[in-house]
């Protein structure tokens, strides 16, 4: 009971002194960090004229909790997609500002006579400006709508996210004292791999255990259940290697993009307030005013060297990425001070035992300086720009306007490159990852576990190599076999493209079979040309087998949905159709072509190649007559009117492949598939013409449930095809045919009066 008398006692300490110092502090419009730390400055041994805390490990030990919560609720309002919508200036200024003052950092404390370690963990620490500080200045002076503020908001999302990479870097670095060879390379890559590992299983696992979850989650219980998954996290974290901070951070990001994401934030922020304020305060704790006395002079350098290196590299940076030098002058007297992350980093030294009692106080006297700095120079914006723009010599400038301009010209290259590796290498690069962590989970971690567990090893081996490549080809799958839509629209704009579009594929191609050859040779010693035979008949099963695409889309559908649940039931709220339906015509454009003349004797092979071009002939007139949804039977001849129907890009290729098929002309602008069947009333009367979309809602008793579209037989049996399926809130258009239909899915279906009269006679309809 004494323990928890001094427990209680502490705390009611160091919350009573901050909150006296924070109203203070508010007050005088200064951040509520520095209450925080003059709280913990009063209530520490280094000042003694009112009442200290008697046990400052508890007060450390909440102060861990704290930067939890913190890096959980970081992790809560960071979003993947920001990363994407920042653009290229932000990413550029960031990557420029964090690279140069790590660099100065180090230098600087080797130069001041510090140890190694000691540098490098300044130079992390000064690397990093104050979200926190920039974004109240911001606010209190209504600068947010300047362009300068918003590519430096945008920066600061960067650093927070290099921010977490770095402090996995210093681990690292401080647990193997060294900074070079290949064993640090090593594990920093193992450490990546784990890392997207665990996040992309986190992202396809735990949004689709909160929806179903659902009805059982009251506050209460979801708060639990969001702080058992911060918590749990942590300590798998711990276990691979990683810091506390990073698991937490992952936690929240991972919750970041579900529809639950707003209200968890709300029931975690008063625990991050209160452990935030916890850990702020016994930051302030490590504040020696004999210290700060003594190193006086590094606390000037560093102060002088943050502000002139944060304002010098982040208006080059801005520079660099093509935007203006009055947008650079605003970047760069903006991000003149270091905030949040540096007192993480320099726990993370401090709780590793490798940094110097002196380095916390020196950082935590210039984050002070620098923060009340920041207001001043971002106030003074407009008047350093005059001085710059007159100080800079003319042919400097000329310079700086002409490297903007050549900038903005790159950027008007052809899109549909940019659009196909836009997918092409994320894509690449993800599927890559999982192979690999497939590999050495099941080569290195099941192999061992078996044999720990009683079987012999050549057969552990042999079971291990079988199961990994098995796991592989889904992966395979997702990796090789769904071409991006613009691929055919490059291969048939240009001959040109052909050659690098056939490298990008066969590059694919080459790392499924690399890996699925790494895999089986660690059981077998066979020829290598046998075992190439082996590899390019498994990877080639895996990307034409229908069983294997059908699980992949399935694989792959979840995993965007819940990637994107967030995004797609905003989207769906904005519309106006909660409990409702919507059509997916939103992005089904319809062509009309009149064929005039026949180039090639059998032009159905172009005309009906849907698999190909993502393209489908909804109808075709010919004189009188209306043929709905017609096949390849129907043929092709002069005089008609095909009706197709495809997404902007497929209908694009559509036209420039029967330019070799045919002369054709255009009859009308393209509809949306919504305003094409509005249309139809003003063309023809007789309803047995019509084309008509319908909504079939997939219950357990449907006949279609958890069947693919192609066994579903919609098309044989309802002379109807499917367009498109809302699957949530998720809408999949022009869907594969082996999709599978699953309970619960809305499937449009296009047909006609036929289509209609059968599905209400089996009572597909309602």
């Amino acid at each position: 009971m004494e323990h928890l008398d001094f427990l209680i006692r502490d705390l009611a300490l160091i919350l009573v002194v901050a909150s006296v110092t924070t109203i203070i502090f508010k007050k005088i419009n200064q951040p509520l960090v520095l209450g925080y730390i003059l709280a913990g400055f009063l209530t520490s041994s280094n000042f003694s004229l009112i009442p200290t805390i008697a046990d400052p490990e508890n007060i450390n030990i909440w102060g861990e909790l704290g930067v939890i919560f913190i890096m959980f609720a970081l992790g809560l309002e960071f979003n993947f997609h920001k990363i994407v919508n920042i653009g290229g200036s932000a990413i550029v200024t960031a990557a420029t500002v964090i690279t140069s003052m790590v660099f100065l950092g180090y230098g600087v404390g080797l130069a001041m006579g510090w140890s190694r370690m000691d540098s490098i963990f300044l130079g992390g620490m000064i690397s990093m400006s104050s979200t926190m500080i920039i974004l109240k200045a911001y606010e209190e002076l209504k600068l947010k709508h300047k362009k300068y503020a918003q590519l430096v908001l945008g920066t600061l999302i960067i650093e927070d996210v290099v921010a977490i990479f770095l402090m996995i870097v210093l681990s690292t670095i401080s647990v193997s004292k060294d900074i070079s060879g290949l064993e640090l390379g090593s594990q920093i890559g193992k450490m990546m791999l784990y890392l997207i590992l665990w996040l992309l299983l986190g992202i396809y696992l735990i949004p689709t255990g909160l929806k179903r979850a659902d009805k059982y989650l009251n506050d209460e219980t979801l708060l639990i259940v969001s702080l058992g998954l911060c918590l749990a996290m942590v300590i798998i974290a711990n276990y691979m290697g990683f810091s506390s901070a990073l698991g937490a951070f992952l936690a929240g990001s991972i919750l970041a993009g579900t529809v639950k994401a707003e209200r968890i934030d709300e029931l975690v922020k008063p625990i991050k307030d209160l452990f935030g304020a916890i850990f702020f305060v016994s930051v302030g704790m490590l504040v020696n005013l004999t210290l700060i006395v003594k190193y006086l002079g590094p606390i000037i350098i560093l102060t002088i060297v943050t502000i002139v290196g944060q304002m010098t590299f982040s208006a080059i940076g801005v520079l660099l990425s093509g935007q203006s030098l009055r947008t650079a002058v605003g970047a760069g007297m903006s991000m003149v001070q270091i905030g949040e992350f540096s007192f993480i980093i320099a726990s993370l030294g401090t709780a590793l035992g490798v940094t110097s009692d002196f380095l916390y106080p020196i950082v935590v006297s210039v984050s002070v300086i620098t923060t009340f700095t920041t207001p001043m120079f971002i106030k003074k914006i407009d008047s350093a720009y005059v001085i710059v723009n007159k100080l800079l010599p003319r042919t400097t400038l000329r310079t700086i306007k002409q490297y903007t301009s050549e900038r903005q010209n790159e950027n008007e290259k052809d899109p549909d490159w940019k659009e196909y590796l836009g997918k092409y290498i994320p894509r690449t690069a993800i599927t890559t990852m999982i192979l690999l962590c497939i590999y050495i989970i099941g080569i290195q971690v099941t192999t061992p576990a078996l044999w720990h567990h009683g079987i012999k090893y050549l057969i552990a081996r042999r079971i291990a190599c079988a199961s990994t490549v098995i796991l592989m080809t889904p992966i395979i799958n997702l990796m090789s076999y769904k071409r991006n839509m613009v691929y055919t629209k490059l291969w048939l704009k240009s001959k040109t493209n052909r050659l690098p579009l056939l490298v990008f594929r066969s590059v694919r191609i080459l790392i499924s079979i690399f890996f699925v050859m790494l895999t089986i040779n660690t059981v077998t010693n066979i020829p290598v040309w046998i075992l190439w035979t082996i590899a390019l008949f498994i990877v080639s099963f895996s990307i034409k087998s229908d069983f294997m695409i059908s699980n992949s889309i399935k694989i792959e559908t979840r995993f965007i949905a819940n990637f994107n649940e967030r995004i797609l039931e905003k989207n769906k709220k904005e519309r106006g159709i909660v409990k409702h339906y919507r059509w997916l015509d939103e992005t089904l454009l319809v062509d009309e072509y009149e064929i005039e003349k026949l180039l090639i004797q059998e032009p159905e092979k172009i005309f009906y190649a849907r698999r190909k071009l993502g393209v489908q002939i909804i109808k075709i007139i010919r004189k009188d007559k209306h043929i709905n949804i017609p096949d390849r039977e129907t043929g092709i001849k002069e005089g008609d009117i095909v009706v197709v129907m495809g997404k902007k890009h497929n209908l694009d290729s559509y036209e420039m492949a029967i330019e070799n098929a045919a002369v054709t002309l255009r009859r009308k602008e393209r509809y949306t598939l919504r305003d094409y069947t509005y249309r139809q009333v003003f063309v023809s009367t007789d309803k047995e013409q019509h084309l008509l979309c319908m909504a079939v809602n997939v219950t357990n008793q449907c006949e279609f449930c958890n069947k693919t579209i192609q066994l579903s037989k919609i098309k044989e049996k309802y002379y109807g095809f499917v367009i498109g399926i809302d699957r949530d809130a998720l809408s999949i258009i022009g869907p594969n045919k082996n999709t599978q239909i699953l309970e619960g899915d809305v499937l449009w279906v296009l047909g006609h009066q036929r289509t209609l009269d059968k599905f209400l006679k089996e009572g597909i309809l309602n």
